[in-house]
Parts: structure tokens; sequence; C-alpha cells
């Protein structure tokens, strides 16, 4: 069983080495989130349908003045954006050392926050109903294992608050024993725990506490991007890519339960 403390140093051991870099590579907005999500060579590129759906998401209503939580914040590009778009970030994150990098990022990008490393199932530092948005990217299927963090996300959330979540879907039985036989075959360490993909269940879970649940899914035949991982840089790459995920669009178009097969969606609802 992993405990917060094992993640906790994997993850601290993850984002040490990128605390050195300078202050150029370290600043966020929205023209270098967007640019990083488009150019093949970042990590982001292998998930820019769901990104770029995620900024959709959070810009659905205005963020200039919200009061938003980055809950599970790693180094933080999303909720520094927005506070770089007037929103009142707080960063939340397991590891302290994902918040050191978070506020050197913040000072790099020239906006103030509030960082907090704790776990999320005792957040006694934020107050209740505190939050108007609350945004995680791949962060709350690690948080769900843990008892009593999701009522804690639900107390520090103002009624009709929004929740927008960013994470990898899982209902396809096939993707889910790839995934599984990827990580044994790539050594994958326990500690990043990947051991809660988000599905069904997991929106079930969500469901005392949040209304309006929408599921926005992503990559259907698309998700083979995960075996071309690396090889981004090359024009036929990306032309599969993009062909692939034309023919997701239709597919989905024609047959909506299709979406329950996909392997990544953004997640949307309102605090009750």
């Amino acid at each position: 069983m992993i405990t917060s403390g094992d993640e906790r140093q994997y993850y601290d051991a993850q984002y040490s080495q990128f605390l050195e870099l300078p202050d150029h590579a370290l600043r966020i907005d929205r023209h270098v989130l967007e640019a990083n999500i488009e150019n093949p060579a970042h990590p982001f590129y292998e998930r820019r349908l769901l990104y770029r759906a995620a900024m959709r998401a959070l810009e659905a209503e205005p963020v200039s003045g919200c009061r938003m939580l980055d809950y599970g914040c790693g180094p933080a590009d999303f909720g520094l954006w927005l506070a770089t778009e007037g929103a009142q970030v707080t960063l939340l994150d397991l590891s302290p050392v994902a918040i050191d990098l978070a506020l050197r990022r913040a000072q790099a990008s020239r906006v103030a926050v509030r960082g907090i490393a704790a776990d999320a199932s005792r957040l006694d530092m934020l107050g209740d109903r505190e939050f108007d948005l609350v945004f995680a990217c791949a962060a709350l299927h690690h948080t769900l294992k843990y008892p009593g963090a999701l009522n804690e996300l639900a107390r520090i959330m103002k009624p009709g608050a929004r929740l927008v979540l960013a994470e990898t879907w899982g209902g396809n039985p096939l993707l889910s024993g790839a995934r599984r036989l990827r990580a044994r075959l790539t050594g994958e360490e326990e500690e990043q725990g990947e051991g809660i993909i988000f599905s069904r269940n997991e929106l079930q879970a969500l469901e005392p506490f949040f209304a309006e649940l929408r599921v926005e899914h992503f990559n259907l035949l698309a998700m083979a991007k995960r075996v071309l991982r690396g090889r981004f840089g090359q024009a036929w790459v990306r032309r599969l890519m993009r062909a692939l995920e034309s023919a997701d669009s239709r597919l989905l178009d024609m047959a909506k339960p299709l979406g329950n097969w996909c392997g990544e969606a953004v997640i949307t609802g309102r605090r009750r």
C-alpha cells in the first residue's frame, strides 16, 4: 500500500531537477502555455487535446478575481497561467519541492500566489467554502485513495463552485491492460500513484458532492500516440496523429458511448 510519504518522496525527487533552471525557462503565461502545448518537443504535446479542452473549461466563466485552487499543482502551469489572467490562486501539492518550484515560477512570471505543501486528506489550513474554482490536472486520481480527501475537497469549495479535472480515463479494459503491461515492462515506480484511473466508478464517488457532472472524452484510436512517444518531431507521426484524431471525432459524433473507451477526459461539475 502506497503511503502519502512514499508519494511525497517520489515527487520531491522528480521536481528537484527543475529548481536550478533560469527564470526565463520557468516563466509561464497564456502564450507560453499554448506554445508548449503545440510544441512537438514538449511533454505537453502528447496531451494537447486534453489540455486545450481544460483551458476552454477553465475559461468558460470569468476568472479575474476568482479564488482558484490548483489542486495537486505539480509545476503549476495552469494555476500560474490563471494567476496571470487575474485569478487569486492558491497552489496545493503534497510535495514541498513542487511548491518551491511553483513559487519560483510565480516569481519569474511576476504574479503573487499562495503555496501550500500538504496532504490532501488534511487541509486544516484552508477555510470552509473558500474557493470558487478548483482545477486538478492528473491529480484527483492520486488523492481519492486516501480516506477523507474527497470530503476535504468538498469542504473547501463554495456552493456552486466549479470543479475542472483533466484526467486519464479508464473505461477501456484493453487500454487499461496495456497501461499495466507498460508499467511492468518499463519498471514504472509504484509511487507514481497510478493505481486509480478515472472511470464511471470514480464519477459516482463525486456525485454526493457535485452536480452537473459532465465528461468530455478524448483519444480513442489516437491513444496510439503512446507507442509514438518520443517521435512527435517527425512530420509523418504528426500527420498520423491528426488523421487518428479526425477519425475519433467522427466516431464519437456517430456513437457517443464509444467515449467510455477513450483514454483521456475533462470532467466538470459544480459543488452542491
